[in-house]
């Protein structure tokens, strides 16, 4: 009787410890540093390297925009790791602004390691960073374009191609640019509005780069000046000597035309009769209001862990689109360039 009653512990315990070693492995690995946490990467190795790149790009792209390594935060910020070469490359992040202050960190991203460790990683944790700067929302179109001018040159690439598909006049998707500055939320074809902010971006990075080795900060200086004033045609004069965002919307088409070099465009001051307002709606943005801000690389945009419009319009865009619409910009881009920016970006914005 002793005998089986030991037996049947042994048994039992033996069961328990397997489900325990299970429950252990599907976990996740932890690994903590100054102000990250990954608690269930696959692997240990896996989540320190996540963790450690994290700590990494934020340290060097605080320098890179910032020209100074931030603080450390007060609380670290919590990253939930999803790792599978059949995901599709994105992310969000999570924080609460709330009286001058920014809290609340949490982080999900996913993809193939590699694309986490260049591309994912890099655009979440720019967006953490331009937050503890600012203290305050920026503008969508700055944000990500921001985030995404970060991320491995292969995704960026990527948008380029997009980008030249949405503008094409088969699908019309550009933005004028005065609704682009004023968008507060992500429209709802956010792919469209993803490629152009980065282009944007890009290309003011470039502009600001002739002007001096200091781009990233001339864009978030000018992005302050845009913030403060809701003025973004005295921000534009300010610092980069463009009198209207009409006249930035015409030099940014004739340089994505003519291939996204831009050498070839910066003495190009393109003439426009459009009049473009002094004031935009004012921001209603309390200061004293608590705003979960979330913001994402589009993978997390569509179903959760599923593949994500980035890849699929990306496919899309290379089967169907990409040579099409490459050889019919390059042939368009000899029109007269108010002529091409009225079909590319004063047309329908759906």
């Amino acid at each position: 009787m002793e005998a089986r009653f030991f037996s049947c512990i042994f048994q039992r315990g033996c069961v328990i410890a397997q489900i325990l070693v299970f429950l252990f492995l599907t976990a996740g690995a932890r690994y903590e540093t100054t102000n990250f946490t990954v608690d269930n990467a696959p692997t240990p190795k896996l989540a320190q390297e996540f963790c450690e790149t994290a700590e990494q790009c934020r340290s060097e792209l605080a320098l890179l925009w910032l020209g100074e390594v931030l603080p450390d935060w007060a609380s670290k910020c919590t990253i939930t790791v999803h790792v599978g070469n059949h995901l599709g490359a994105g992310g969000a992040t999570s924080f609460v602004f709330d009286n001058g202050e920014v809290y609340g960190w949490e982080m999900e991203i996913q993809g193939s390691a590699q694309r986490i460790l260049d591309s994912v990683l890099p655009h979440e944790i720019t967006h953490t960073i331009l937050a503890t700067h600012f203290r305050k929302p920026l503008p969508r179109w700055l944000d990500e374009g921001a985030a995404t001018s970060v991320e491995h040159n292969i995704e960026k690439e990527n948008y380029r191609r997009m980008l030249l598909n949405f503008l094409s006049e088969e699908v019309r998707k550009g933005l004028p640019f005065k609704q682009m500055v004023a968008l507060k939320e992500y429209p709802a074809d956010p792919m469209p509005f993803y490629a152009q902010g980065f282009s944007v971006v890009e290309y003011l990075l470039l502009l600001g780069h002739k002007m001096d080795s200091f781009e990233h900060r001339r864009l978030l200086a000018f992005a302050k000046t845009g913030m403060d004033s809701n003025n973004w045609q005295d921000a534009l004069q300010k610092h980069y000597n463009i009198d209207s965002l009409g006249t930035l919307q015409l030099n940014w088409v004739q340089w994505v035309n003519t291939g996204f070099t831009i050498e070839k465009n910066l003495p190009f001051v393109a003439e426009t009769n459009e009049k473009e307002s002094k004031n935009l709606p004012e921001n209603n943005l309390s200061v004293n209001q608590s705003i979960m801000l979330v913001s994402a690389k589009p993978a997390s945009i569509q179903q959760k862990y599923g593949k994500s419009i980035y890849e699929k319009t990306v496919e899309k865009t290379v089967e169907n689109a990409v040579e099409k619409t490459v050889e019919k910009t390059v042939m368009n881009a000899v029109q007269p360039v108010p002529a091409k920016i009225k079909k590319v970006c004063n047309g329908s914005s759906q």
